[in-house]
């Protein structure tokens, strides 16, 4: 009886290494996974320069463009748009934005390489102040919105002043904005819905709208002040 006892008591034992072992290798592939994947994320803005950012087109900066105590501030406006000097396909973006009261701006994607204002050919992310802004004038023109085109399913967004966090993932056409931890607008680009909302839209006329495949992704200037941080991006 003590031998049978001591090979189920070696059993146990043996069966208790194994699950830590299967433990230990789980725990390493999930950091592995986790290393992976953090490494995939680059930043778009170092908290310290304008590197990485031009003009529309490649033109100078403006200079009310400025890097203000790790924050990437538009001090006033008539500065003309921020661009990033690299072009990206399908992405994952994320970044935190806070907005000065009344104030408007915009996070534009897949901008084409022109002359043109940005928002004729990149998607616009709507950064905005819902609470006093003086012409929000429909709920796709709201804080989180594809402008004009896709309104919020619900308001997420902070009062003025505060902080939000934002996430934009565009992947083989499928869209999708996030705002402070919630998906707020999602879409397909080119499907029947989309052409619908286009064609109601202050778009329809531009030929070149929502066709860059590869474009930049551009910071907007639209005469207020806006602070952006922790710009990160990685490409799906």
């Amino acid at each position: 009886m003590q031998v049978t006892g001591n090979k189920m008591a070696f059993g146990k034992l043996v069966a208790v290494g194994l699950a830590l072992l299967c433990g230990v290798s789980a725990c390493e592939r999930s950091v592995q996974a986790e290393t992976e994947t953090a490494e995939q994320w680059r930043p778009l803005f170092d908290g310290e320069t304008l590197n990485g950012w031009t003009g529309v087109n490649g033109s100078r900066i403006g200079d009310a463009w400025q890097v203000v105590d790790g924050n990437l501030v538009l001090t006033a406006g008539g500065a003309g748009d921020l661009v990033s000097a690299e072009k990206f396909a399908d992405f994952e973006l994320q970044l935190e934005w806070k907005i000065s009261e009344r104030g408007n701006s915009g996070i534009i994607y897949r901008v084409a390489d022109e002359d043109a204002p940005v928002w004729m050919s990149g998607m616009e992310y709507q950064v905005l102040d819902n609470a006093a802004y003086p012409e929000l004038e429909k709920p796709s023109h709201s804080a989180g919105a594809l402008f004009d085109l896709y309104a919020p399913s619900e308001e997420a967004v902070r009062p003025a002043g505060e902080f939000n966090s934002t996430r934009i993932r565009v992947e083989d056409g499928r869209v999708e904005h996030w705002l402070n931890g919630r998906r707020i607008v999602s879409y397909q680009l080119w499907s029947e819905d989309w052409r619908a909302r286009l064609a109601d839209s202050k778009f329809s006329d531009y030929q070149q709208f929502a066709r860059t495949e590869r474009g930049h992704i551009a910071l907007q200037d639209h005469g207020d002040k806006v602070w952006y941080r922790n710009i990160k991006i990685r490409e799906l």
